[in-house]
Protein backbone atom coordinates (compact mmCIF):
# COMPACT_ATOMS: atom_id res chain seq x y z
CA UNK A 1 0.00 0.00 0.00
CA UNK A 2 2.96 2.44 0.70
CA UNK A 3 4.57 1.48 -2.29
CA UNK A 4 1.10 2.78 -4.40
CA UNK A 5 0.85 5.83 -2.82
CA UNK A 6 4.41 6.56 -3.45
CA UNK A 7 3.99 5.54 -6.77
CA UNK A 8 0.26 7.76 -6.77
CA UNK A 9 2.41 10.37 -5.35
CA UNK A 10 5.31 10.44 -8.07
CA UNK A 11 2.67 10.53 -10.76
CA UNK A 12 0.86 13.46 -9.37
CA UNK A 13 4.29 15.26 -8.94
CA UNK A 14 4.95 14.57 -12.61
CA UNK A 15 1.60 15.79 -13.88
CA UNK A 16 2.12 19.23 -11.66
CA UNK A 17 5.56 19.52 -12.76
CA UNK A 18 4.15 18.93 -16.76
CA UNK A 19 1.41 21.00 -16.84
CA UNK A 20 3.25 23.75 -15.49
CA UNK A 21 5.92 23.66 -18.15
CA UNK A 22 3.53 23.49 -20.87
CA UNK A 23 1.72 26.47 -19.41
CA UNK A 24 4.67 28.23 -19.25
CA UNK A 25 5.57 27.12 -22.56
CA UNK A 26 2.25 28.01 -24.04
CA UNK A 27 2.68 31.78 -22.15
CA UNK A 28 5.70 32.03 -23.61
CA UNK A 29 5.32 31.91 -27.48
CA UNK A 30 3.20 34.80 -26.75
CA UNK A 31 6.01 36.32 -25.19
CA UNK A 32 7.56 39.44 -25.94
CA UNK A 33 11.33 41.10 -25.68
CA UNK A 34 12.36 44.48 -24.05
CA UNK A 35 13.54 46.87 -27.61
CA UNK A 36 11.05 44.42 -29.78
CA UNK A 37 10.92 45.90 -33.05
CA UNK A 38 9.16 44.85 -35.78
CA UNK A 39 8.56 46.29 -39.41
CA UNK A 40 7.45 44.81 -42.54
CA UNK A 41 5.28 44.04 -45.57
CA UNK A 42 3.24 40.79 -45.45
CA UNK A 43 1.09 39.03 -47.36
CA UNK A 44 -2.31 39.64 -45.92
CA UNK A 45 -2.83 36.04 -44.32
CA UNK A 46 -6.32 33.94 -43.51
CA UNK A 47 -5.33 34.44 -39.42
CA UNK A 48 -5.05 38.29 -40.02
CA UNK A 49 -7.91 38.92 -42.40
CA UNK A 50 -9.90 36.60 -40.03
CA UNK A 51 -8.96 39.14 -36.85
CA UNK A 52 -9.92 42.29 -38.92
CA UNK A 53 -13.04 40.87 -39.65
CA UNK A 54 -13.61 40.56 -35.97
CA UNK A 55 -12.89 44.08 -35.49
CA UNK A 56 -15.97 46.20 -35.21
CA UNK A 57 -16.20 49.73 -35.58
CA UNK A 58 -18.02 52.20 -32.97
CA UNK A 59 -20.94 54.16 -34.52
CA UNK A 60 -19.55 57.02 -34.69
CA UNK A 61 -16.11 59.06 -36.23
CA UNK A 62 -14.32 62.28 -35.95
CA UNK A 63 -12.49 64.39 -38.39
CA UNK A 64 -8.93 65.83 -37.46
CA UNK A 65 -8.28 69.00 -36.56
CA UNK A 66 -7.15 70.93 -39.27
CA UNK A 67 -10.21 71.23 -41.50
CA UNK A 68 -9.40 74.34 -43.38
CA UNK A 69 -6.38 72.74 -44.73
CA UNK A 70 -9.14 69.78 -46.33
CA UNK A 71 -10.45 70.09 -50.02
CA UNK A 72 -13.06 72.48 -49.71
CA UNK A 73 -15.91 69.83 -50.87
CA UNK A 74 -14.90 68.15 -47.38
CA UNK A 75 -15.05 71.26 -45.12
CA UNK A 76 -18.31 71.30 -44.19
CA UNK A 77 -18.67 67.33 -43.58
CA UNK A 78 -18.63 68.89 -39.65
CA UNK A 79 -16.87 66.91 -36.59
CA UNK A 80 -17.85 63.94 -35.63
CA UNK A 81 -19.60 61.93 -37.96
CA UNK A 82 -22.51 58.90 -37.68
CA UNK A 83 -20.79 55.88 -39.27
CA UNK A 84 -21.52 52.57 -40.05
CA UNK A 85 -19.12 50.07 -41.09
CA UNK A 86 -20.21 46.68 -43.26
CA UNK A 87 -17.09 44.39 -43.80
CA UNK A 88 -16.43 41.51 -46.65
CA UNK A 89 -12.92 39.42 -47.74
CA UNK A 90 -12.75 42.09 -50.51
CA UNK A 91 -13.62 45.60 -48.92
CA UNK A 92 -14.48 47.30 -46.20
CA UNK A 93 -17.21 49.56 -46.58
CA UNK A 94 -17.22 53.03 -44.27
CA UNK A 95 -20.77 54.81 -44.64
CA UNK A 96 -21.18 58.30 -43.19
CA UNK A 97 -23.33 61.16 -42.70
CA UNK A 98 -22.27 64.70 -42.76
CA UNK A 99 -23.64 67.21 -40.73
CA UNK A 100 -26.44 67.94 -43.08
CA UNK A 101 -27.79 64.41 -43.22
CA UNK A 102 -26.34 63.83 -46.38
CA UNK A 103 -24.91 60.31 -47.05
CA UNK A 104 -21.18 59.67 -47.92
CA UNK A 105 -19.07 56.65 -48.36
CA UNK A 106 -15.52 55.60 -48.76
CA UNK A 107 -14.42 51.78 -49.76
CA UNK A 108 -11.39 50.10 -49.05
CA UNK A 109 -10.49 47.34 -51.17
CA UNK A 110 -8.87 44.64 -48.96
CA UNK A 111 -5.02 44.53 -50.86
CA UNK A 112 -3.01 41.29 -51.02
CA UNK A 113 -0.50 42.95 -48.61
CA UNK A 114 -0.44 44.35 -45.30
CA UNK A 115 1.93 46.47 -43.76
CA UNK A 116 3.31 45.59 -39.79
CA UNK A 117 4.17 47.98 -37.08
CA UNK A 118 5.40 46.80 -33.86
CA UNK A 119 7.58 48.41 -31.35
CA UNK A 120 8.45 48.18 -27.85
CA UNK A 121 7.16 52.05 -26.69
CA UNK A 122 9.62 51.14 -22.99
CA UNK A 123 7.18 53.31 -21.64
CA UNK A 124 7.74 52.43 -18.07
CA UNK A 125 4.36 50.19 -18.06
CA UNK A 126 5.54 47.42 -15.68
CA UNK A 127 6.42 43.75 -17.06
CA UNK A 128 4.18 41.26 -15.23
CA UNK A 129 6.63 38.37 -16.59
CA UNK A 130 5.82 38.07 -20.26
CA UNK A 131 7.57 40.66 -21.87
CA UNK A 132 6.66 44.52 -22.16
CA UNK A 133 3.24 45.16 -23.90
CA UNK A 134 4.45 46.22 -27.56
CA UNK A 135 2.18 49.29 -29.75
CA UNK A 136 1.50 47.45 -32.91
CA UNK A 137 0.21 48.99 -35.98
CA UNK A 138 -2.20 47.26 -39.04
CA UNK A 139 -1.98 49.29 -42.13
CA UNK A 140 -4.14 48.29 -45.06
CA UNK A 141 -3.17 50.42 -48.44
CA UNK A 142 -5.56 50.99 -51.73
CA UNK A 143 -6.82 52.80 -54.16
CA UNK A 144 -9.48 55.54 -52.52
CA UNK A 145 -12.85 55.20 -53.91
CA UNK A 146 -15.65 56.94 -52.33
CA UNK A 147 -19.40 58.56 -53.20
CA UNK A 148 -20.88 61.79 -51.98
CA UNK A 149 -19.13 64.50 -50.38
CA UNK A 150 -15.89 62.50 -50.72
CA UNK A 151 -16.31 61.84 -54.64
CA UNK A 152 -13.96 64.90 -55.33
CA UNK A 153 -10.95 63.51 -53.01
CA UNK A 154 -11.13 59.81 -54.57
CA UNK A 155 -9.53 60.83 -58.28
CA UNK A 156 -6.75 59.00 -59.89
CA UNK A 157 -3.41 58.57 -57.89
CA UNK A 158 -5.35 59.09 -54.10
CA UNK A 159 -4.74 56.53 -51.86
CA UNK A 160 -6.43 55.46 -48.76
CA UNK A 161 -4.93 53.78 -45.93
CA UNK A 162 -6.97 52.41 -42.69
CA UNK A 163 -4.74 52.06 -39.60
CA UNK A 164 -5.30 49.93 -36.94
CA UNK A 165 -3.75 50.83 -33.80
CA UNK A 166 -3.36 48.40 -30.46
CA UNK A 167 -1.37 47.50 -27.62
CA UNK A 168 -0.23 43.24 -27.09
CA UNK A 169 2.59 41.03 -26.62
CA UNK A 170 3.79 38.30 -29.39
CA UNK A 171 0.13 37.25 -29.91
CA UNK A 172 -2.09 39.36 -31.78
CA UNK A 173 -6.16 39.45 -31.55
CA UNK A 174 -8.76 41.62 -33.00
CA UNK A 175 -9.69 42.55 -29.33
CA UNK A 176 -6.01 43.97 -28.93
CA UNK A 177 -6.65 46.88 -31.40
CA UNK A 178 -8.52 49.69 -29.52
CA UNK A 179 -8.47 52.59 -32.54
CA UNK A 180 -8.26 53.56 -36.17
CA UNK A 181 -7.35 55.99 -38.56
CA UNK A 182 -8.07 56.50 -42.27
CA UNK A 183 -6.29 58.17 -44.25
CA UNK A 184 -6.85 59.65 -47.71
CA UNK A 185 -3.95 61.45 -49.44
CA UNK A 186 -3.05 62.33 -53.11
CA UNK A 187 -2.67 65.24 -55.42
CA UNK A 188 -6.36 65.78 -54.78
CA UNK A 189 -5.55 66.44 -50.80
CA UNK A 190 -5.77 64.67 -47.64
CA UNK A 191 -8.33 63.88 -45.22
CA UNK A 192 -7.78 62.37 -42.00
CA UNK A 193 -10.83 60.38 -40.01
CA UNK A 194 -10.71 58.43 -36.67
CA UNK A 195 -12.30 56.77 -34.05
CA UNK A 196 -12.36 54.06 -31.66
CA UNK A 197 -13.30 50.21 -31.84
CA UNK A 198 -15.77 48.47 -29.99
CA UNK A 199 -14.32 45.00 -29.94
CA UNK A 200 -11.34 45.80 -27.86
CA UNK A 201 -10.65 44.61 -24.98
CA UNK A 202 -10.05 47.95 -22.48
Amino acid sequence: MTRHIRYLTGMASVLVTFWFATDAALACACCSNRAARYVEVEKLSESRLGEIERMTFAEAAFVAEGAGDHPVEAQNLGTKLPLAVVQTQKEIVFSFRDQLGRPAALTLVIPETISIFEVDPRDGEKDEGLGPNLYKEWQLTANASGTGVFRPLVGTSQKMMLILHGRGRGCTEAMHFTDWTLLIDGPAGKLTLYGALTSAFR
